[in-house]
């Protein structure tokens, strides 16, 4: 192993003697990682201190302001051009990521009782979750993800970084989140170190979890942690905001899991993405709940990080998400989106729940977010998406043999039941060959 620069050294120490149990959990790489001193901590000195002239930043000016293309200009003219042709720090437009900060206290009333970190900006959600694994991930590392998920984490975690992956079953057979299958998963593991991901409202299936559940949830991980295993845990919260049953808790489980265990690391994954409506702006969050000493320390780490893989998060994407969320309007705006999306969702309930399907299919439980599931009793998810596809010019997701997921997030209320009825068409043919 190559010998560790001083620089990372520092930080490995300040982070040891801050929170040993985060330390414990850095990969190799992220405790190899730091930020050089060197360009950019020197334009960082002299943008405080070069009151003449500074010949330090690598981009061109033209009588005191940044050097432009008229045609792309005049696309945003309210903007500065230093706020769109402008580099963003590294971790993030700084009032950006106080807004976000205000944002996770506003929306999450657990997270206005305690304390938690100043959000990093990253370049989307799936930079967040590649940076937790070059961060925290070694090969070999065990993470524990349900058998339903997004297939990026696998990509992610599995194959990029070569965790072993062990899952337990997303549903018991109440169709409810299986608590006892993830519990006695967390009491099979006997290693001291192990990464969770959670994600609730849930890809593919639209399932939340009540407030009971979350609570189980979270016993569940301080159980392990009793052991003396340091735990990761990773909540992806791109669909947070989109809840549209009021039973279930309108909330992050990032609340509930931040200061339950010295052991326990809680860190939230969520981005502009889905909830500014902002999907290819590519503008996401992390945020830990860390003592001061220990963030500053993993703030050097993500640095170092974000400096070898993209520099930073676009400037203009991190300006239109900070501008919108000050506009007037704002507010109303967002309300109005998700009256339809939830209008939507409980159209699809309806619809599938309909007598007429009983045979063809089971509906997972959902609740939140963009997605519903079928659970075909007869027939091939695949070759159904196909035959949809192909006959009817309808796009749908083909999970496995027997499930198919619809993203009813971009269908209009009036195209659902039209949509699902040549669905049961297509399951229905394939009954009678």
């Amino acid at each position: 192993m190559q010998d560790l620069n001083p620089l990372a050294i520092e930080l490995n120490e300040q982070i040891r003697d801050a929170t040993p149990e985060v330390y414990k959990l850095l990969s190799e790489l992220g405790k190899r990682v730091f930020l050089p001193k060197g360009i950019l901590s020197q334009s960082a000195e002299a943008n405080a201190k070069a009151d003449r002239f500074n010949a330090t930043r690598a981009v061109a000016f033209e009588n005191d302001e940044i050097m432009q293309l008229n045609v792309s200009r005049q696309l945003v003219p309210e903007l500065s051009p230093e706020n769109i042709f402008g580099y963003a720090p590294i971790l993030g437009n700084t009032e950006l990521r106080q807004a976000w900060k205000t944002h996770h206290q506003k929306e999450n009333p657990l997270l206005a009782e305690t304390t938690f970190n100043l959000p990093i900006v990253t370049s989307g959600m799936t930079h967040g979750f590649s940076l937790l694994a070059d961060l925290f991930v070694n090969k070999g590392d065990t993470l524990i993800l349900p058998n339903k998920i997004w297939g990026n984490y696998r990509l992610i975690f599995q194959t990029k970084a070569r965790a072993d992956v062990q899952t337990y079953p997303f549903f018991n057979t109440e169709k409810r989140f299986d608590i006892i299958g993830f519990s006695k998963t967390l009491s099979n593991i006997s290693a001291d170190k192990l990464l969770i991901l959670l994600n609730f409202p849930h890809n593919p299936t639209g399932y939340a979890v009540t407030r009971v559940e979350a609570q189980q949830i979270t016993d569940a991980i301080v159980a392990c942690a009793d052991t003396g295993c340091s735990i990761l845990v990773m909540v992806d919260d791109a669909y947070a905001g989109f809840w549209y049953d009021a039973e279930v808790m309108q909330e992050s489980i990032f609340g509930p899991l931040v200061g339950c265990h010295p052991n326990v690391i809680p860190v939230k994954i969520d981005g502009a993405t889905k909830e500014e409506y902002a999907w290819g702006l590519r503008v996401g969050f992390l945020t830990f709940a860390l003592p001061d000493k220990a963030m500053q320390g993993i703030e050097g780490k993500l640095s170092g990080l974000i400096r070898a893989e993209t520099s930073g998060a676009a400037q203009i994407s991190q300006t239109l998400i900070l501008e919108a969320m000050k506009a007037p309007g704002y507010t109303e705006q967002k309300q109005r989106n998700y009256e339809i999306l939830k209008a939507r969702a409980l159209k699809v309930k309806q619809v599938t729940a309909d007598a007429r399907y009983a045979n063809l299919w089971e509906v997972y439980p959902s609740h939140a977010g963009y997605f519903i599931c079928l659970c075909l009793k007869s027939g091939n998810a695949e070759k159904a998406r196909q035959t949809l596809l192909n006959e009817s010019g309808i796009g749908t997701i083909a999970l496995s043999e027997t499930e198919l997921r619809v993203a009813y997030s971009c269908l209009e209320e009036t195209d659902i039941e039209p949509v699902f009825r040549l669905i049961a068409q297509v399951i229905e043919s394939q009954k009678s060959r």
